[in-house]
């Protein structure tokens, strides 16, 4: 029988729990052309929660375009990776419609290649020294499309924090001159470098500044995460009680992707056997963490000798504990608050702890299980 639990992937159908509201609430905000800035943690599952909006729009015949801004380096890769997904919403595959995405887009030259795999794919050829042409292109494109087929379209930006990484801001220029006419389209900005994608819009003297609804996508409501726990269990032939489902996510702090992660674990540790005991739970969350330790140990090396002493610290803080007081400081023999504060700021920037409401915490509840040892 396959494991019920995923974890580490795009979710859909029986394996995505709820979100029932945030769906309704963003589709909302798609029939109604607003822009929205979504952001959390890593592995909240953003990615999942925007496909299942987007198979909502669709069913209401809106058109959606899923734009991934990862491996975009500068305006260019941006240019071609936008006008990927593009093609591959609107204008349909390569076997389709190749030939009409020279007159779909106006500048932009489409190039046939292969993958790896032998098989054909597509791309767009960019005009280095007309980059503005090309980028006020392929912004008007979707544009053209949806007045033409008096279509409503919703795009999704994800890890658009990407942006904020080039050298220069005219793209965050150019994008705000257009999309403040686009009447009838909405984009989602994704990310999860909060600190980044916060930056974009709440900085006054940043072009996005203030041009979206801010949606900070919180935990799944814990009834709802007990219940989907338990029903994998049981439909699985599992038996397990409420209060163990319970003690399982209180373990990983109510994290979706680490309640998966456990459970995953706790489920393959249980194949030859129907009932789970609170044992099986303590014993799947010590396999993790040595599988884990060379991962964690590795991350750790990557530090400063404060900057260990400092996520060591927050490892073992307790609710009521303020980091940069003087007994936090000296309870864990930490160095002055600007030193604190200097490694702290690098932990944020480099996505190992997060601050939120001047409260720091470890992004990997696991991470943090593993430190809190040491």
């Amino acid at each position: 029988m396959k494991n019920p639990f995923v974890y580490g992937m795009e979710v859909s159908g029986d394996a995505f729990c709820d979100r029932k509201d945030e769906i309704k609430e963003i589709t909302r905000d798609i029939e109604n052309s607003h822009n929205v800035i979504l952001f959390s943690q890593r592995r909240f599952g953003k990615t999942s929660l925007i496909k299942e909006v987007f198979r909502t729009c669709g069913e209401k015949g809106i058109v959606t375009i899923y734009v991934d801004l990862y491996p975009a380096v500068n305006e260019e890769k941006f240019i071609q990776i936008y006008a990927k997904a593009i093609a591959d919403s609107i204008h349909g595959t390569l076997a389709k419609g190749f030939k009409g995405l020279g007159d779909f887009f106006k500048r932009l030259r489409p190039s046939v290649s292969y993958d790896d795999k032998g098989q054909l794919d597509f791309s767009f050829l960019i005009d280095s020294e007309n980059l503005p042409l090309s980028l006020e292109d392929v912004l008007e494109t979707v544009k053209r499309y949806a007045d033409r087929k008096k279509k409503k379209v919703a795009v999704c930006f994800d890890e658009f924090q990407q942006i904020g990484l080039f050298e220069t801001d005219i793209l965050e220029k150019t994008m705000r001159s257009f999309f403040q006419k686009h009447t009838n389209m909405a984009y989602i900005f994704m990310g999860s470098k909060k600190h980044l994608i916060q930056d974009i819009f709440n900085n006054p003297n940043r072009p996005f500044y203030r041009s979206a609804k801010s949606f900070p996508l919180g935990k799944i409501k814990n009834d709802e995460l007990i219940a989907f726990i338990f029903d994998k269990f049981k439909t699985t032939g599992k038996t397990v009680t409420v209060d163990l489902v319970k003690y399982l996510i209180e373990t990983c702090e109510a994290h979706p992707y680490y309640v998966q992660f456990l459970s995953h674990i706790v489920w393959e540790r249980t194949m030859e056997k129907k009932n789970i005991v609170q044992k099986d739970i303590t014993m799947a969350l010590e396999l993790l963490l040595k599988r884990e330790t060379a991962t964690y140990q590795t991350a750790l090396d990557g530090l400063s000798l404060k900057q260990k002493q400092v996520i060591i610290a927050l490892s073992k803080k307790l609710s009521e504990d303020k980091v940069l007081s003087k007994q936090f400081l000296k309870k864990h023999s930490l160095p002055s608050i600007s030193t604190v504060q200097y490694s702290l700021n690098y932990l944020v920037d480099n996505d190992l702890i997060d601050k939120e409401n001047g409260v720091y915490t470890i992004i990997d509840i696991f991470f943090k299980r593993w430190l809190s040892q040491l």
